[in-house]
C-alpha cells in the first residue's frame, strides 16, 4: 500500500508522529512530506521524506491550479494534519491525486482533551485503515527504540541543557538557568560532568550572558547544532534539561535521562516519550521547581549508578 502522510510542523509536532511512522515502517510504503529539522529524524523510518519548502507543494495552497502536479503523482491514501477551513487542501489532493482516499485530520489533539498528541496522531492513521496499532507504537518509543537504531550508548560524560524552545512563553529565564547549574553542581554529584548549554537561533545572544556568568563552570556552549552534532551530544548526556521543545522529546526518544520543564503546556498531552523521563510542571522558576529538579537529577544519577554496576558486574541482580 502506498501512503502519503503530510504534516508541516515544526520538530517537535514531527516527532509525535514517529511512533505511528515507526510502527508502519515495515507494513507499507510511505512518502512523507514535512518540514526541517524533523525530516531528517524521519527518513530512517519512511521510504520517501520530502521537504514541504521544496518546488511542487505550494499547490497545496492554491485556488487556481498551473497545469502541474504534486511532486508524488499516486498514492492510494493521503493523510494530511493541517487547519483547513476553506477547504482549499482537501480540493486540491483530491484534484491532484484522483486516485487517493483523502483523510485531512487537525494537527492537534482538542485542547484539554486527555490523550498524548503521538496517540492522537496514531490513532488519526489507523482510523483511514492503516495497520497501525497507538498502544505498541508508543511502548516502543517508550522502550527505547531510537537509541537502539542510532546505536547509542554508554558514554555519558555531561550535562546538557537547552534553555530555549520554539516559543518565549515556554521558557524560564537565562537567570534560573544559571542558578540551576550552580545548584546541581553544589549539591549533587554532577558537579564531575562536563556542563554543554544548546542554544538554537532564537537563543544566540544567550551565549555571551552564560560564558560570563557561569565562566568558573568551564561551560561549552554549542550554537545550533547540526544533526550529527546534536544526535553526538544527546548520547552523551548524563541529565539533560529543557523546556517543552522539539530538542526535549529528542532527547528522551534517544534515551537520554530527560528533565523535561513544562510551564502552561498540557504535558498529559505533549510529555516527552522515551525509557528515562521527569516532567515537572510549573509556571514559575521559584525554589519549588529547583528542588524538585534536585530530586529527579538525584533520582536518575542513582539510576546511572546502578545501571553501570550492572554493567560492569554482570551477575549484579540489584541487591547489596
Amino acid at each position: 500500500m502506498n501512503v502519503l502522510i503530510i504534516s508541516p510542523g515544526a520538530l517537535g509536532d514531527t516527532l509525535m508522529l514517529l511512533p505511528a511512522l515507526i510502527d508502519l515502517s515495515d507494513r507499507v510504503t510511505i512518502t512523507f512530506v514535512g518540514r526541517q529539522p524533523g525530516l531528517d529524524f524521519i527518513r530512517p523510518w519512511v521510504h520517501c521524506a520530502m521537504d514541504m519548502e521544496r518546488a511542487g507543494w505550494h499547490r497545496l495552497f492554491t485556488n487556481g491550479q498551473d497545469g502541474e502536479g504534486l511532486p508524488v503523482s499516486k498514492a492510494e491514501i493521503a493523510a494530511a494534519f493541517f487547519t483547513d477551513q476553506d477547504g482549499v487542501i482537501r480540493r486540491n489532493l483530491r484534484s491532484l491525486l484522483p486516485d487517493a482516499i483523502v483523510h485531512l485530520f487537525r494537527s492537534l489533539p482538542p485542547e484539554g482533551e486527555s490523550i498524548h498528541a503521538a496517540k492522537y496522531l496514531a490513532q488519526c492513521l489507523k482510523s483511514v485503515g492503516l495497520p497501525v496499532d497507538p498502544v505498541r507504537s508508543i511502548e516502543a518509543v517508550q522502550g527505547g527504540i531510537l537509541s537502539k537504531k542510532y546505536g547509542l550508548s554508554g558514554r555519558r560524560n555531561k550535562i546538557v541543557f537547552h534553555p530555549g524552545s520554539g516559543s518565549l512563553e515556554k521558557n524560564h529565564p537565562p537567570e534560573f538557568w544559571a542558578n540551576l547549574l550552580k545548584r546541581l553542581c553544589s549539591e549533587t554529584d554532577l558537579g564531575r560532568f562536563q556542563p554543554v548549554f544548546l542554544l538554537g537561533p532564537a537563543e544566540e545572544s544567550l551565549q555571551f550572558y552564560f560564558k560570563d556568568i557561569l565562566q568558573p563552570y568551564d561551560i561549552q556552549i554549542i550554537l545550533c547544532p547540526d544533526k550529527e552534532r546534536l544526535i553526538k551530544t544527546l548520547n552523551e548526556a548524563a541529565i539533560y534539561f529543557g523546556h517543552d521543545s522539539g530538542i526535549t522529546h529528542l532527547s528522551a526518544m534517544f534515551g537520554a535521562p530527560t528533565v523535561a520543564l513544562f510551564k502552561k503546556n498540557n504535558a498529559v498531552q505533549w510529555g516527552p516519550l522515551g525509557p528515562n523521563v521527569s516532567v515537572i510542571q510549573a509556571e514559575e522558576p521559584g525554589q519549588e521547581l529547583i528542588e524538585s529538579i534536585l530530586k529527579a537529577s538525584k533520582d536518575f544519577l542513582g539510576m546511572l549508578a546502578s545501571t553501570k554496576k550492572a554493567t560492569l558486574n554482570p551477575a549484579f541482580n540489584g541487591k547489596p
